[in-house]
């Protein structure tokens, strides 16, 4: 990861210095709108230590977090029409993890009389926001940027019991987390037609959600979440 955030920073100020001189000849799209489907990489150790207890407490079977999808929206401006750019962008990554288990059903004495069957799923979900700045070819077919990134991120928990005469008992629980971050880009499109474009897009994000706390009574938790890692995308863009 940091070998190819280095390439990624290598890019931009390779970019930086070759497009100090741009082609006036050519006319830049004054607005780009873009919307793209990606895969964030990442290892969130405490979050998969959490799925690894749960699984052994409860004797369920549910996956480690490696990656995560994401949908996204971006914007990119040209304040000068030159090859500045500047750029919008909105996020949404998601996983979800079930625990299915069952356990005796006990009323007046320790005789079972059955069997409570539960299912507990629990989600992971974070919205980065951010404002990037950065540099475009004129025809918009390459870009570099660097990204500032405000997150809001949310570990939801979901649980149902229900007992051998079917009655069911259920709970929620939900805890937020702002976060500060960075993204670094780079990104390649492939016309369709002068207004559609294919895009590619690689890039590198450091975000940790470490300050989470119960929605309900504001009561705070120890809880971690980094999203950091490599994420790779294809989407398609847009230009009036």
């Amino acid at each position: 990861m940091k070998r190819l955030l280095c390439i990624l920073i290598s890019l931009f100020v390779a970019y930086c210095a070759k497009a100090q001189h741009p082609d006036s000849s050519v006319l830049a799209p004054k607005f780009r709108f873009s919307l793209s489907f990606g895969i964030q990489a990442m290892n969130p150790e405490q979050i998969n230590d959490r799925i690894a207890t749960s699984n052994e407490a409860l004797g369920s079977l549910a996956r480690s977090i490696k990656s995560m999808p994401e949908l996204a929206a971006a914007l990119t401006i040209r304040p000068n029409q030159d090859t500045k750019i500047l750029v919008l962008r909105g996020g949404y990554l998601w996983a979800e993890r079930d625990y299915s288990f069952s356990s005796p059903e006990t009323k007046t004495s320790s005789t079972p009389v059955g069997e409570v069957q539960g299912l507990i799923k629990e989600k992971y979900s974070a919205y980065p926001l951010s404002v990037g700045v950065g540099l475009s070819t004129l025809s918009s077919d390459f870009q570099v940027e660097i990204d500032f990134i405000y997150a809001l991120g949310y570990l939801t928990e979901d649980g149902s019991f229900t007992t051998s005469e079917g009655t069911t008992t259920s709970y929620s629980n939900s805890l937020f987390s702002p976060a500060y971050g960075f993204r670094i880009a780079a990104q390649t499109t492939v016309p369709l037609s002068s207004a559609i474009s294919v895009q590619l897009e690689i890039a590198y994000r450091g975000l940790k959600f470490e300050e989470f706390e119960n929605e309900v009574n504001a009561q705070p938790s120890d809880i971690e979440f980094s999203t950091s890692g490599v994420s790779g995308s294809i989407g398609l863009s847009f230009t009036p």
